[in-house]
């Protein structure tokens, strides 16, 4: 994920902090992405926001803006709980409801 989208350097930054954290980081690079290029995307027809999405051009990809903007971002569910509160809940949902 991200790997033709982003520059390497930014792509492998992604997939560093992916392996450490887990998959809520993707979510949030992908709304990171959605937010630092939101008002171009509102600009776009459909297709054109696909194709800009799909290779972001060299010159938006700042990663260091890319991750300032991840890290403001919180991420929570209804009742706000912390993504990966209500992730372990429905792992230990899965797990309780599996015969054994």
């Amino acid at each position: 994920m991200f790997s033709k989208s982003l520059n390497l350097d930014t792509a492998s930054r992604v997939w560093d902090v992916f392996c450490r954290d887990g998959e809520e980081f993707l979510f949030k690079t992908a709304i990171g992405i959605l937010r630092l290029h939101r008002d171009a995307l509102l600009q776009m027809e459909f297709i054109h926001a696909a194709q800009f999405l799909t290779k972001l051009p060299a010159d938006v990809t700042d990663g260091e803006k890319l991750f300032r903007n991840i890290a403001d971002l919180t991420m929570l569910s209804r009742g706000n709980r912390r993504w990966k509160d209500v992730l372990s809940l429905l792992q230990q949902n899965r797990a309780d409801s599996s015969p054994t």
